[in-house]
């Protein structure tokens, strides 16, 4: 069986290409560790984003893959600097989440890892993609943290920071009511 970064190689960003490397995935049970390692890698090479994606299409197309590499994710999560593989954990993250169940069976720590990555993210990112999916992650527990409210007030309003214009409608939803 050849490794995941080989396969990844000949490849293009194309959907059907990382579709099929994620059908792959589905069917080489052994291949999913190294997909995590790869995906949650902090030297974003190319292989290492192209993971990031598969990750992102292998667990959204069954968000409760997502349970037993929780913990090591979160952990891992907050080292990513690569706006493209944080795109993709921000979508996965915002999506497993979105669902209560997921949400109500995280326990507080794994809440405040959560946070304290997508608050970080917040602070250091510059595209699109990753700071909704963050902004809508934190928003999901705003009503069991309040503070976060008053921290996306501080970054999203009394920062000098400019915000790319397509996060504008997710600002606009943290502070209507």
């Amino acid at each position: 069986m050849p490794s995941l970064s080989t396969l990844f190689k000949p490849l293009t960003a194309a959907r059907e290409n990382r579709l099929y490397c994620a059908r792959y995935v589905e069917n080489h049970h052994e291949s999913l560790n190294e997909l995590f390692e790869l995906a949650h890698n902090t030297h974003a090479d190319r292989e290492h984003i192209y993971a990031a994606w598969v990750w992102e299409l292998y667990i959204l197309n069954n968000l409760s893959r997502y349970w037993p590499f929780i913990n090591s994710s979160i952990q891992s999560l907050m080292k990513i600097e690569n706006s493209s593989m944080r795109r993709a954990h921000s979508k996965t993250l915002w999506h497993f989440l979105k669902n209560k169940t997921n949400q109500n069976s995280l326990t507080k720590t794994q809440k405040e890892g959560v946070i304290s990555i997508c608050l970080d993210w917040i602070i250091t990112e510059d595209k699109a993609a990753p700071l909704n999916f963050c902004i809508r992650t934190l928003l999901l527990f705003k009503k069991e943290f309040p503070e976060i409210q008053t921290h996306l007030s501080d970054l999203l309003l009394h920062s000098n920071r400019k915000f790319p214009v397509g996060i504008y409608p997710v600002i606009r939803s943290v502070f209507k009511n």
